[in-house]
């Protein structure tokens, strides 16, 4: 093996975790399922035509021709592939869930109508790939750090907060930080956190999630000014991660002090 071939191994490993840090699971599990999406319609659009006697190829046939079928999977696919850089990607994961479930309710009805014997093997297949996508679309995005919050190395404070920007969660780190013990800081605002003159960008900016279900911050290291309890104000670096469920928007927030020291209101 080259040199240049060993040197290129870090960076590439580097890379893939990169990505996989700024995915996350569920942009990771949208990744092989609009790759396995791009394949399927692939093997449909061309199909040797003595294979397309073949009771499955049959039975998809009857009720729309293959190319149909190859443009649902490709688009399916191409839509999953779009939303996995997305903290938005409930239709994706909703197209998946309905296009497998349909695949698997075709197969099985094949079974039924005699069109293809053995299409319950299928249906029963497809139909516990679609609930596995379903199951996966519930998980929440999980925010990657390089140390374990606790630990005593990493100064960062954790913050979770709900779609409102109530703070729901609150970590030692994030105490020591802004001087608001736990069980102060939890049911307040996040605007407790900033200087005054940030809480108005910063409302808009919740407003805007609400309303296009994206945070174009999402995932980036952000330079901020963070405000103690006591009134004075320092550099913070702040990244942002965002996940739905179905009671709504959730933020986790990792603050990090930057240079360690205060910085005086413009």
């Amino acid at each position: 093996m080259s040199n240049r071939a060993v040197a290129g191994t870090p960076l590439f490993r580097r890379t893939i975790a990169r990505v996989l840090r700024r995915i996350g699971r569920r942009g990771a599990s949208l990744a092989f399922v609009g790759l396995l999406s791009m394949a399927i319609a692939a093997s449909l659009a061309f199909v040797p035509a003595d294979q397309r006697v073949a009771p499955g190829y049959a039975m998809l046939a009857s009720i729309a021709p293959l190319t149909v079928w190859a443009v649902v999977w490709c688009a399916t696919g191409a839509l999953c592939l779009v939303q996995m850089f997305m903290r938005s990607d409930r239709v994706a994961f909703a197209a998946a869930t309905a296009l497998l479930m349909m695949y698997g309710l075709v197969y099985l009805l094949s079974t039924f109508t005699g069109v293809n014997p053995r299409g319950w093997v299928g249906g029963a297949v497809w139909l516990a790939f679609g609930g596995w996508i379903a199951l996966i679309a519930t998980w929440p995005e999980a925010v990657v750090v390089s140390r374990l919050p606790g630990d005593r190395a990493d100064p960062a404070a954790v913050i979770v907060a709900d779609g409102a920007g109530v703070i729901r969660s609150w970590n030692p780190q994030a105490a020591t930080l802004f001087g608001w013990s736990i069980d102060e800081a939890v049911g307040r605002s996040l605007t407790i956190l900033m200087p005054p003159r940030f809480r108005g960008q910063h409302a808009a900016g919740l407003a805007r999630v609400g309303s296009t279900g994206r945070s174009d911050l999402a995932g980036r290291d952000i330079p901020l000014v963070g405000l103690h309890r006591d009134g004075s104000e320092f550099a913070i670096a702040l990244t942002v991660n965002a996940w739905h469920s179905d009671d709504g928007v959730t933020y986790t927030g990792v603050v990090r002090p930057v240079g360690g020291g205060s910085v005086q209101p413009e």
